[in-house]
């Protein structure tokens, strides 16, 4: 199965001191394909480096998914970015874009945060786990 994934499966998973670092390494080792919105990626770089992340440190961090032989990095088209725009809270824009692209590609969105489920669920998007 491959599925979108949001930012936080990633920290997760990562990050061995968090509260779901086991749930999120064996959610992702439970897929075949890893869809990576490129918005993704520059949240989990500004969250690296408000964790106290080097340079290198940062950037491990990030060629630790894009590297893997799972990993489809994904970009948002015009339309999307346009539709994203027209949300109410500019806090949310950044959801938007990624619930855009697991709508798009009809897959799952991957997530451990509540309210990024309910807006998925809301667009009929399946969320995991």
């Amino acid at each position: 199965m491959r599925a979108v994934l949001d930012t936080n499966v990633l920290i997760y998973a990562y990050f061995s001191d968090t509260e779901k670092h086991e749930d999120a390494r064996k959610l992702l080792a439970s897929l075949d394909g890893w869809v990576i919105p490129f918005i993704v990626l520059v949240e989990l770089f500004w969250f690296g480096r408000g964790a106290g992340l080097d340079t290198k440190g940062t950037r491990d961090l990030i060629l630790t998914y894009v590297m893997d032989r799972r990993a489809e990095l994904a970009h948002n088209d015009l339309d999307e970015l346009l539709d994203s725009l027209s949300c109410e809270d500019p806090l949310d824009w950044e959801d938007e874009l990624i619930l855009s692209i697991a709508d798009r590609e009809g897959i799952p969105l991957a997530t451990f945060d509540a309210e990024m489920r309910d807006k998925a669920e809301i667009r009929g998007i399946q969320v995991i786990p």
